[in-house]
């Protein structure tokens, strides 16, 4: 239920991207970009850990160190961004080191996701990512529709539901990007090796939720914020925004 309840709320804050995008507010895309990456974690965390019990205390603590990237940011935009990385990590590390209900299987998958959501959710403040905002926003918007397509013709359960993931990539950011004044190389570069990331990412996410302990049934739609995730991560991982624009 508290997933059903979760999947409502990444549906909400996509319509609150279109609505952002049609009243050009910029400060409301880049909170939506941010609570998405962490209702997806959270989604993420309560596969791992039981929220009828003491857990809970556990995904509140590693909700709060992903969103300090967003935080320390905005207070401190000189700081730097290795420090910013690596403490949130060794505070993690710290911490789990006193749950004794914790097994080490645990640890990496949530190392893992926190990993992912700390870099995405400092990613979205930067000056490249404001900069193309509106740009990225086409792409998600798109790409969440056809996935969302997909999944209504259970494409994303196919044996081809990777190959549907690269080539979807590839043609909406190809297609996208053609729109603007970007050459039509690094167009092309950036929109397969996001692809590629894309699917790779995907793949990771996909094996982490079939290690869940506590859901014992995954939801179709669970795939498709798994897919749009990895999508923004592989714009970070590939600097396809620095590509486009001819910049290596």
């Amino acid at each position: 239920m508290f997933q059903i309840q979760l999947r409502y709320f990444q549906y909400i804050l996509s319509f609150a991207i279109f609505v952002g995008v049609l009243i050009s507010s910029q400060a409301l895309i880049t909170s939506c970009f941010v609570g998405l990456a962490l209702i997806w974690l959270t989604e993420m965390l309560i596969g791992q850990f039981d929220i009828k019990s003491q857990q809970y205390l556990i995904i509140l603590t590693v909700l709060l160190l992903s969103f300090s990237s967003v935080a320390v940011q905005n207070i401190y935009p000189n700081v730097d961004k290795v420090g910013l990385l690596l403490s949130p990590l060794l505070l993690s590390i710290t911490y789990f080191l006193f749950q004794k209900e914790v097994n080490i299987y645990k640890i990496g998958n949530v190392f893992i996701v926190l990993f992912f959501t700390f870099l995405i959710n400092r990613f979205t403040v930067t000056e490249i990512f404001q900069e193309n905002i509106y740009y990225i926003s086409y792409m998600f918007l798109l790409l969440l529709f056809l996935k969302t397509l997909a999944t209504y013709f259970a494409v994303q359960f196919s044996n081809f539901q990777f190959f549907f993931n690269f080539f979807i990539v590839s043609i909406v950011f190809i297609g996208v990007s053609s729109f603007y004044s970007f050459n039509t190389l690094y167009i092309f570069l950036a929109g397969l090796t996001t692809a590629l990331f894309s699917t790779l990412i995907t793949f990771m996410f996909v094996k982490i939720r079939l290690e869940y302990e506590i859901t014992t049934r995954l939801a179709n739609q669970i795939y498709i914020f798994d897919f749009m995730f990895a999508f923004i991560a592989s714009l970070y991982i590939v600097d396809s925004l620095n590509v486009v624009n001819g910049l290596f």
